[in-house]
């Protein structure tokens, strides 16, 4: 399932509303942040997938588009006070160390149907685009081009890096050997988060040559 993560500030009820029905056939996770006192109001979304998945993929061009709107329609409303915008995607690989004993534990038991799989999640990488312009005009640019940089940014990953399930073992292997009952966590959703030395890219959006470039 690809997981939403969205924090914000400052939003009205119909403008989350507005948000969560364009994403509501995802896994969806709401809440609000600390108010920023240099804006009117703060989004922060984050699309985490599987690093196998092409963004535009998992997120089809028509929701991108109605959500790009709506970001672009806050941002007028707030004027000059602004909105802080941030957009992060995390990419991640599955693990799924447990698989055998779950197929033993199914096969000798009569009471595991209803079992939850447990999924090792190595994350791997996160893109984040900051966005803070309060002039409509350099702000709203800078959204439209987002979409630009995603389709850009990807096609360079993929053509300098390709990533197998080997590199993803070993990957996972080495972290697994560093873990400690502290440094695992697991969440309702019955995913296991293992922390990992995460490949990290930040982006800023230069308006003079109307392109996003690394921070």
């Amino acid at each position: 399932m690809y997981q939403i993560i969205i924090n914000h500030w400052g939003l009205s009820l119909g403008e989350i509303e507005t948000i969560n029905n364009i994403f509501k056939s995802y896994d969806l996770t709401e809440s609000e942040v600390q108010q920023n006192s240099s804006y009117a109001s703060i989004l922060e979304i984050e699309f985490i997938k599987n690093i196998s998945d092409e963004f535009f993929t998992c997120i089809p061009i028509d929701k991108w588009n109605l959500f790009v709107e709506v970001i672009k329609n806050i941002k007028k409303r707030r004027g000059n006070k602004g909105l802080k915008f941030r957009l992060s995607i995390t990419e991640y690989f599955e693990e799924n160390q447990y698989q055998d004993e779950i197929i033993a534990e199914k096969n000798t038991s009569h009471n595991t149907d209803n079992k939850e799989v447990e999924i090792e999640l190595l994350f791997f990488r996160r893109m984040i685009f900051l966005l803070g312009h309060k002039n409509n005009e350099e702000f709203i640019k800078g959204v439209e081009r987002i979409e630009i940089a995603i389709e850009n940014i990807t096609e360079i990953f993929n053509q300098t890096k390709k990533i197998d399930g080997s590199l993803a073992e070993s990957l996972f292997n080495k972290q697994s050997s560093k873990e400690t009952a502290s440094g695992r966590m697991k969440n309702d959703k019955k995913h296991v988060h293992l922390g990992t030395n995460i490949q990290l890219y930040v982006f800023t959006f230069d308006y003079s040559k109307r392109i996003w470039k690394p921070l």
